[in-house]
């Protein structure tokens, strides 16, 4: 009764009211943590819900990211704990190749969220729940995947594993050593007009670039670097295109 009230503690049938004054024991809730080679599911079976705040994004957006779904709800207090928290991972590790998705698990509004995103400055993508072959039986329940999607922690974010999860998949992704590509006498892509995964236009030459950050020049000569993941499909493919060596 218990796991499911931390489920569903906004929607909770009479015969389990009972327990609507412990919703705090969520967060004693003793989850499996899941050793890499002891787990065969990958990122590819999870299902994500409707983007709801943050950046949309693709399976293929996540392709070589370190990606962690973590289910929690409006009405788990361990959860609302752990935003602050999972907001500084994001912002620290986000350029590193990290990945947060936050799958509300508690089918609640865009405006009882908002409030407590904005709160704890969660800039990561909320989505409308999550779908995947684990049953999630209690909340907050975080699910570490490796930059090849294998997962490599099932868990709480509390936990000191998950971090550590999170750093040893991040050092598996190649960016300390990816080279930047640029021509010394110009532009490594002449001025045009390119675009964000928002839809916004600018016109910009390109004046270096890698696989993970962009620097654009603008018409008066100043710069900008920009995260790649963050422009359009067609923006990124020909970006990848005068990155690939000469034949």
């Amino acid at each position: 009764m218990w796991l499911a009230g931390c489920l569903d503690c906004g929607k909770m049938k009479p015969q389990i009211r009972i327990f609507s004054g412990l919703a705090l024991a969520c967060q004693f809730l003793a989850l499996p943590v899941i050793a890499a080679e002891a787990s065969t599911h990958k990122l590819s079976e999870w299902k994500l819900g409707k983007v709801l705040f943050g950046e949309k994004i693709t399976k293929t957006d996540l392709k070589g990211k370190v990606v962690v779904i973590e289910n929690w709800g409006v009405h788990c207090p361990p959860c609302i704990a752990s935003l602050p928290h999972l907001a500084e991972l994001d912002q620290k590790n986000r350029d590193k190749g990290l990945r947060i998705i936050g799958a509300e698990s508690q089918g609640s509004t865009k405006e009882q969220i908002k409030p407590l995103i904005e709160k704890a400055k969660v800039e990561y993508t909320i989505t409308a729940g999550a779908e995947g072959p684990i049953q999630v039986t209690g909340i907050p329940r975080a699910f570490v995947f490796g930059t090849d999607g294998k997962l490599v922690y099932d868990g709480q974010p509390a936990d000191s594993a998950f971090e550590k999860a999170i750093d040893d998949a991040l050092g598996e992704v190649k960016t300390a050593v990816v080279p930047v590509a640029t021509v010394a006498s110009g532009p490594l892509i002449p001025m045009r007009a390119w675009t964000n995964a928002e839809g916004h236009e600018i016109r910009a030459a390109v004046k270096k670039a890698n696989e993970m950050n962009v620097t654009f020049q603008l018409a008066d000569g100043r710069e900008a670097t920009y995260q790649l993941d963050k422009l359009s499909a067609d923006s990124r493919q020909v970006i990848a295109a005068a990155l690939k060596p000469k034949q």
